[in-house]
């Protein structure tokens, strides 16, 4: 994240060399770079993982939240989507996950949340060093019963966004584009 805020700086100062098409076009493969998932194939199914910075930029301690992607060759769905953060976290409150779409309001782009209220993923697991929280087969059961399919809104919409606490209670959201996801997860 650090070199992709250099590299818009970068750019930015030399607004006089490049023309405004130039400049759009560079921050958004620095972007498409930055969230490109890594795949690896196996035999069986592949994984597709994704680490996204957040936190601790700059002082050589960046944390990451880390996505995989679990995809059986013999089925369209997932068999489960990952999430794991550090261990830095309030255990017991786990996750939160929102979407969002990108919307043109005033002539300026901007990001509407979805209606919905935001998701709570349950951590399955901690350790001495992360936490992780697993939504099987791309669903998950949210507080009030409903059965909330996941990967089809990976699918819908633009964002992800991912809220939890860290252990000083101070609110870390991590947001996710998934234009790069969707390219990706049609071609396997």
């Amino acid at each position: 994240m650090k070199q992709l805020l250099i590299s818009v700086l970068t750019i930015l100062s030399l607004h006089s060399a490049f023309s405004q098409k130039d400049i759009k076009k560079t921050i958004v493969n620095d972007i498409v770079k930055t969230f490109k998932w890594d795949i690896q194939k196996e035999k069986r199914g592949t994984l597709m993982f994704l680490d996204v910075p957040y936190g601790g930029q700059g002082k050589g301690n960046t944390e990451y939240l880390s996505l995989t992607v679990a995809k059986d060759n013999s089925n369209k769905r997932p068999e489960f989507i990952s999430i794991i953060v550090t261990n830095k976290v309030v255990q017991s409150k786990g996750l939160f996950v929102n979407f969002g779409n990108t919307v043109i309001k005033d002539g300026k782009r901007t990001i509407e949340l979805q209606k919905d209220k935001p998701i709570n993923v349950i951590f399955e697991k901690c350790d001495d060093e992360i936490c992780t929280a697993r939504i099987l087969n791309g669903y998950i059961t949210s507080d009030n019963g409903d059965k909330v399919d996941i990967f089809q809104q990976f699918q819908t919409f633009d964002h992800v966004f991912f809220e939890f606490t860290n252990s000083d209670y101070s609110i870390v959201s991590v947001a996710v584009p998934l234009f790069s996801f969707k390219q990706q997860y049609k071609n396997l």
